[in-house]
This record gives structure tokens, C-alpha cells and sequence, in this order.
């Protein structure tokens, strides 16, 4: 369960490294681009940019090209960037992690140290994740994004306290940007030590994007696990209210409608907890432990033939996940 969560997070990092441009703006600009590399292929902005455009439209091999043509020239960090980029879209591990590396090495930027760090999560190289992070937090203090992908290594390795710490300092640093509360967020239980400050954050969150559905559902995650640990009613409601407007923004969440049933259940309504789980699991009809869930209510309800429905299909699908490679 770990891994797949360090595995989910650490492409949420890819993803958010930068604002992909148009691919269409940027491929009607390529006969210009190939036009000044041309003319002067000594002009190394023109032919960074023309790599670079390559790229991003899915030109890989003429990318390499432009990059291999330009190294020879002159050794560049963000061209071994660019190159691991191109191995890393290729599926060429090994070499990506090289190229990533040696573009750190160059020019530890906060870009670069980044990029290695994160490449390092995704493929499980935990140890060296952990180091590469923790040599740019102590170079760029100020770096939100290392801060989160400190958290992550940390989480990666079972340090769960110095994950959600981690995590934190992020959110502090800037707390208007919600991709580091979103992967908090993600590992808002983990640590009973900073539940609390946690908490606190996504309640912040919450507050100044109304209208984000996470931000909601994570803020409400987090009132239900303290409301299971002994909160007051009050608690249970603003609970369920986070969790009614993440609903409202994104319906067919299947693991809101999950959480929501879970704080039904912990409550006594059952005929709200079945209501969320059937809600789940049309939502996801995967989500094993929806059915599970399901089918326990409906025995005690009386419910035998829908409770041994439901178990068949939790036999079913242990069945298939076993066997999945995932």
C-alpha cells in the first residue's frame, strides 16, 4: 500500500513540474525554429528552443538529435535535463536517472535537483531520493516543492512523522499554493504527532478555495478520523458538511462517497452508510472494500440474499487482484 502510494505521488510530482505549453502553438512555431537552428546552428538558445519544441510535440528522436549536436559543442546541464527527459519518455530508466544526475552535478539548480529527486521516487531508488532531497532543502530553504518531495521520500521509507513535518514546512511556505496541501492531504493520517497541525492546514485550505473538491474532501478526512477518536457531534457535522460540498463539486468520487459512509456507519445511520456505499461502488465498481462494507450492513439489517451477493463479488474480485501484476 505504501509503495503505491509513494508511486501515485511521485507522478503527481511529474505532473506538476511545469505547465505543459499548446502543443499546437508550439508545433506551428517549429518552421521557425528549424529555420534559425539552420541558419546559425553555433546559437545555443536557438537550439535549445528547437529541442525543446521537439519535445514537446512528440518528436523524440529529432529532440535527441538537436541535444546530441548542441553537447558536443558545449556541456550543458539543462541540455542533460532535456536529454533525461527524452530517455525518461523513451522508458530508458538507467539512462534517464544518468542524465538527470549529471544535470544536478553541472548545475545543482533547484530545478535539477528536483528533477533528479523526483525521478529517483518514481523508480524506487528511495535511499538516494531521500539524499538528493534533503541536499536541496539544505540548499533552498525556501523550496516548496523539495519540502514535498522530502515528505514523500520520508513517507517512502516508513518515516512517517518527519513525512507529514516535511509536508508542513511546505504548506508554510506558501500557503496559497494547494499542491503541497493536496499531497498532505493524501497522508493526513499517517502520523498521530502532527494530526493536529495537519488539520490546521487543511482547514486553511478548505477556506480559501471553497470550490476546490479536494480541499474539501481532505479537510473533512481529517475531522473524521478525530471524530472517530472521540470528537464531539459538532465535529461529526462539520464533518459531513466538508464532505456534502466535495460531493456537490465532484459527484462521482467514489472514495468521497466511501468516507462519507464510513462517518454514517460510525454514527449508527445505516441507511446513509448503504446509501454511500451503493453510491461508491457505481462510482468504482472495483472498490472492493465498498462491497465488503456492504455486505456487512445488509446482514445485520437482515438483508442475507444482498449480503451474500456482495460477498461473492468481494470473493471475486480478491480473486482478480491476487492475480493482478499491480
Amino acid at each position: 500500500m505504501r509503495l503505491a502510494v509513494v508511486l501515485g505521488l511521485a507522478g503527481l510530482m511529474l505532473a506538476a513540474r511545469a505547465q505543459a505549453p499548446d502543443p499546437k502553438a508550439v508545433a506551428a512555431a517549429l518552421p521557425q525554429l528549424e529555420s534559425a537552428w539552420k541558419a546559425d546552428p553555433q546559437n545555443y538558445t536557438s537550439g535549445y528552443n528547437l529541442a525543446l519544441a521537439y519535445f514537446e510535440t512528440g518528436a523524440l528522436a529529432k529532440s535527441r538529435a538537436v541535444i546530441e549536436t548542441m553537447l558536443a559543442q558545449r556541456d550543458q546541464a539543462e541540455l542533460h535535463n532535456l536529454l533525461g527527459d527524452i530517455e525518461e519518455a523513451e522508458g530508458h530508466v538507467n539512462e534517464a536517472a544518468h542524465e538527470y544526475e549529471r544535470a544536478a552535478r553541472l548545475d545543482p539548480s533547484e530545478k535539477n535537483v528536483f528533477d533528479l529527486g523526483t525521478d529517483l521516487l518514481k523508480h524506487r531508488g528511495f535511499e538516494p531520493a531521500l539524499k538528493t532531497f534533503e541536499f536541496g532543502t539544505g540548499r533552498y530553504p525556501a523550496s516548496a516543492r523539495l519540502r514535498v518531495g522530502l515528505g514523500i521520500a520520508y513517507y517512502s521509507l516508513g518515516r512517517y512523522d518527519d513525512a507529514v513535518e516535511a509536508l508542513c514546512r511546505a504548506v508554510d511556505l506558501d500557503p496559497n499554493d494547494p499542491k503541497p496541501l493536496e499531497f498532505l492531504g493524501k497522508m493526513n493520517d499517517i502520523s498521530q504527532r502532527y494530526a493536529q497541525e495537519v488539520s490546521k492546514r487543511l482547514a486553511h485550505f478548505a477556506a480559501i478555495y471553497p470550490d476546490n473538491g479536494p480541499a474539501n474532501y481532505y479537510y473533512a478526512l481529517s475531522l473524521r478520523k478525530r471524530s472517530s477518536g472521540g470528537m464531539t457531534d459538532n465535529n461529526r457535522r462539520e464533518a459531513e458538511s466538508y464532505f456534502l460540498k466535495a460531493l456537490a463539486i465532484m459527484p462521482r468520487s467514489a472514495q468521497v462517497h466511501f468516507e462519507l459512509a464510513l462517518l454514517y456507519e460510525e454514527e449508527g445511520r445505516d441507511e446513509g452508510a448503504i446509501a454511500q456505499y451503493k453510491s461508491a461502488i457505481e462510482s468504482d465498481p472495483q472498490l472492493l472494500k465498498a462491497h465488503y462494507r456492504l455486505a456487512r450492513l445488509y446482514r445485520k439489517s437482515g438483508k442475507q440474499q444482498l449480503a451474500e451477493r456482495e460477498l461473492a463479488v468481494v470473493k471475486r474480485l480478491k480473486t482478480s487482484q491476487a492475480a493482478s501484476p499491480e
